[in-house]
């Protein structure tokens, strides 16, 4: 049988095209021969009617990944039902700053996963302790040690370097199946050396609200937790749906206008705090800015901005996150933004509406994150939300811990 040129192009390793919707959810892992959300004998039934030709190939239809459709693949599809397969194919997202569009990239992972060098930050290893795996987990990076809330479960793991800069050489030493990474950098000369050694490196992103379902449903595919998975996912929806729902009849002239801030001081960078302006219900001021820019005082001073959101976490302020114990260096740099030069005329200073919050409100679960700035730019709307109920349920729930910390100041109450 021929390959058609999407087969052709899985060979070749990279798949570009737009990203999926949340609303028609693909399960992104080869054996989804039909293209729905699970895999199923559907899917070998598919896979069989491509075989006899009533059914068009499909990208995911190569089931074991060997580049032809064949009787194979029924066998992987029917071992996935089963639970006794040895490897699974998965897209990764690959979006390093370089790129100009995400490369759907499939990656071949042997099962069953034993041990995993978390190295994407925090959230990778957040991601393991939330699915139960902690125990899987035997290598992190520097960062990982300073998170409060998953500190216990991983306080006697190895440090093999920092999120960007790996010691490779202790990572071999170590041997894990797997290397869980960001999928927002380029690791490719990592990934050459750790597959010579028989490494398979996964690169995944746990925190953008776009994937989120894609990427969270592939690592519980992978270690068999997809029930977990699917409550992870659920909880998500539930409230960025909520969100959603509140805000889709506002008129341009009922969203307030606001100033984005990065860690560092007048820099503007695209990441938690921009991407949850609009869905939020916002206008962000630097809409036609990407990347990290620094920002020019005197044009937030003349753009006016109705709210202020600053981004931070515990390398900027110490007492941020899960850690603090009182509000003082928060409401500190509440004061020193209002205090610069000329903004005490911006209409965000003057009607109090400059607010700041940690990344760590944002983790591997945007919908807190929004919680919060959608209180923030619409109490009106949002008055019975109670975006600290939300993230205190979330880490009960999820890693059985109770709520403490600031992770976003000032509160509404606080007002």
């Amino acid at each position: 049988m021929k390959g058609s040129a999407l087969m052709l192009m899985a060979l070749a390793g990279v798949l570009l095209c737009a990203l999926p919707s949340a609303a028609a959810f693909t399960l992104d892992i080869f054996g989804n021969a039909n293209m729905d959300d699970t895999i199923s004998a559907d899917d070998a039934a598919y896979v069989q009617g491509i075989i006899n030709g009533t059914n068009k190939e499909t990208e995911l239809a190569d089931a074991n990944y060997d580049g032809k459709i064949d009787p194979l693949d029924i066998a992987q599809i029917e071992e996935i039902m089963q639970g006794t397969v040895k490897n699974l194919t998965i897209i990764q997202y690959l979006k390093p700053s370089s790129a100009p569009e995400v490369a759907r990239t499939p990656v071949k992972v042997p099962l069953p996963i034993k041990s995993i060098a978390a190295l994407s930050g925090t959230y990778g290893p957040e991601m393991l302790c939330v699915l139960g795996d902690a125990d899987k987990i035997i290598a992190v990076t520097d960062s990982a040690k300073t998170r409060g809330e998953i500190r216990d479960m991983v306080e006697d793991k190895p440090v093999v370097g920092s999120t960007f800069e790996w010691d490779l050489e202790e990572i071999l030493q170590l041997k894990p199946d797997v290397v869980l990474a960001y999928a927002s950098y380029d690791f490719s000369q990592q990934r050459k050396t750790l597959e010579a050694a028989g490494i398979t490196m996964i690169q995944m992103n746990f925190h953008k609200p776009e994937t989120y379902a894609g990427e969270v449903r592939s690592i519980g595919w992978l270690l068999d937790k997809k029930e977990r998975v699917e409550e992870l996912v659920s909880f998500e929806q539930e409230h960025l749906d909520l969100i959603e729902e509140r805000i889709k009849g506002l008129k341009e002239s009922d969203k307030p206008r606001v100033y984005a801030e990065s860690y560092k001081d007048l820099q503007y960078g695209t990441g938690s705090v921009t991407n949850a302006i609009n869905p939020c219900g916002g206008i962000n001021i630097f809409e036609e800015l990407n990347g990290t820019k620094d920002i020019d005082p005197e044009k937030v001073i003349s753009e006016n901005p109705q709210v202020i959101l600053k981004m931070t976490f515990n390398t900027y302020i110490p007492a941020s996150g899960y850690d603090a114990e009182n509000t003082t260096q928060m409401a500190a740099k509440i004061k020193d933004i209002e205090n610069r030069t000329g903004w005490s005329n911006i209409d965000a200073v003057k009607d109090g509406r400059v607010y700041i919050i940690s990344s760590d409100a944002s983790s591997i679960h945007p919908s807190i994150f929004n919680s919060y700035i959608a209180k923030w730019l619409h109490p009106e709307l949002f008055e019975d939300l109670d975006p600290v109920a939300i993230h205190s349920e979330w880490l009960q729930k999820f890693l059985g811990i109770d709520f403490k910390g600031v992770y976003a100041y000032p509160l509404m109450e606080d007002n």
